[in-house]
């Protein structure tokens, strides 16, 4: 692509999140067409979205246009589902920019990584948080040994989703350890720059019909200790990871009255005075990084093949709970 070129956008799925957080993007950037939009059972403000592009919408995914006009896919659609969505992209050589969590196995995550890179195209997982200004700061603070050596880790998050598919196993896989965990899997890696080396796990009791309820992972980075909460009750939807070292600690946390957006603490030393940085709640940079990344200007934060750690970190924390919690060796 070249930046003059209009970019065709297929929608694989158009839910909640995918209107909160990538179609303000797209609507912001006149250079965008949505030329297709698959979602079985649309709301109005997707039938909305379609009509103001006039693209079909369709009920099924192999009923989406074949057009050279498509640059890449979008896929929203429910976690389990992602895999065989980005397989279809793949077949019509779409670029995809697929939502978190990537996909639920590992295996599936290294076969889809090694199929994009050598089709080629450019292919990009969702983690906001690698775009949010308060995670960046405190990479960039902790990076560059403004808190001495990191010590200890700890994430917290309370509240899951109260209902849709997101509780139902078959389309929303592991319930808040793989909507939300998740994202601490990839992030915390992400911020220390060191990968994780093992894991265990304590998975709290379900039942059959539903999700899981979360529970709670312990990661290790060598040496390096993690402890997360990840559970679905207390104060929903609370988000909050500490990381301490010998001179001074980062406090990254959502507020409650935005979706997107942490607050950054940082706090040298005994300084009475920390660095603090405000939650910044715009929606859709990994939106823009992608299409910038399609036309050469940037590269993605986050390729397949990055995350692919994160899959292997929760996939391991399940299978450590089913093993008595069993610490686990993650792959080198």
């Amino acid at each position: 692509m070249t930046t003059n070129q209009p970019v065709g956008i297929v929608m694989v799925g158009c839910g909640a999140f995918a209107h909160r957080y990538h179609v303000p993007a797209i609507l912001d950037d006149a250079s965008l067409n949505i030329i297709g939009v698959f979602d079985p059972t649309p709301s109005e403000a997707t039938r909305s979205l379609a009509q103001r592009y006039r693209a079909p919408l369709v009920a099924r995914i192999d009923d989406l246009p074949q057009t050279r006009e498509a640059a890449f896919a979008l896929v929203t659609t429910p976690h389990t589902l992602h895999a065989q969505h980005i397989d279809s992209a793949l077949d019509r050589g779409l670029a995809v920019l697929v939502d978190k969590p990537f996909v639920m196995h590992a295996d599936a995550a290294r076969r889809l990584a090694i199929r994009a890179d050598a089709l080629p195209v450019v292919n990009a997982v969702a983690y906001n948080r690698r775009f949010d200004a308060g995670c960046l700061r405190a990479r960039e603070i902790i990076r560059s040994g403004g808190i001495g050596e990191v010590r200890f880790l700890q994430t917290v998050q309370l509240g899951y989703e109260r209902a849709g598919w997101f509780l139902v196993p078959e389309l929303g896989g592991g319930g808040p350890y793989t909507g939300r965990a998740s994202h601490m899997a990839d992030l915390l890696p992400w911020l220390i720059g060191r990968p994780a080396t093992r894991v265990r796990s304590r998975l709290r009791s379900s039942s059959p019909s539903r999700s899981d309820h979360g529970g709670f992972i312990e990661l290790q980075f060598d040496a390096l200790e993690c402890q997360m909460t990840c559970i679905e009750e207390g104060l929903h939807m609370w988000d909050e990871v500490r990381i301490f070292g010998d001179d001074g600690l980062i406090e990254l946390r959502r507020p409650l009255t935005m979706p997107i957006g942490w607050t950054m603490t940082w706090l040298a030393g005994r300084s009475e005075r920390p660095e603090v940085l405000a939650a910044d709640p715009r929606p859709g940079d990994a939106t823009r990084n992608f299409v910038a990344a399609l036309a050469g200007r940037e590269r993605v934060a986050c390729s397949f093949a990055e995350a692919v750690p994160s899959v292997e970190i929760v996939e391991l924390a399940f299978a450590s709970a089913r093993q008595g919690g069993e610490w686990l060796e993650l792959p080198r």
